[in-house]
């Protein structure tokens, strides 16, 4: 388990509500993993937790996606370059929400 709260960030192919609830599930189960926000019209995956990047990449795998490192756009990222408050740990808008059905008591 990492010792930094990190913030790691994927593009992830999604069909449907099954797709999704399958990848938070697993993603979830992560020891260390504290929310999982998922954004299914633009295939983004954002998980917030002492994990490993590589264990978030294992996990999403298992549940048989392709996952790839999120990359913005070049025109949000000309806006991050002029936003003074802007934070690469934890990206803007970041609100964690997690349904009954995956809540899980650490």
């Amino acid at each position: 388990m990492i010792n930094t709260m990190e913030v790691v960030e994927f593009k992830v192919r999604l069909h449907c509500k099954a797709c999704e609830k399958a990848v938070r599930k697993s993603l979830l189960n992560i020891n260390g993993v504290k929310c999982v926000e998922i954004d299914r019209v633009s295939n983004k995956i954002t998980v917030l937790g002492y994990v490993d990047c590589k264990a978030v990449v294992k996990a999403i795998h298992k549940t048989g996606r392709r996952a790839e490192a999120w990359r913005p756009s070049s025109s949000a990222a000309a806006a991050h370059g002029r936003d003074e408050n802007f934070s690469p740990r934890l990206p803007k808008g970041f609100s964690c929400i997690i349904p009954r059905w995956g809540y899980r008591k650490v």
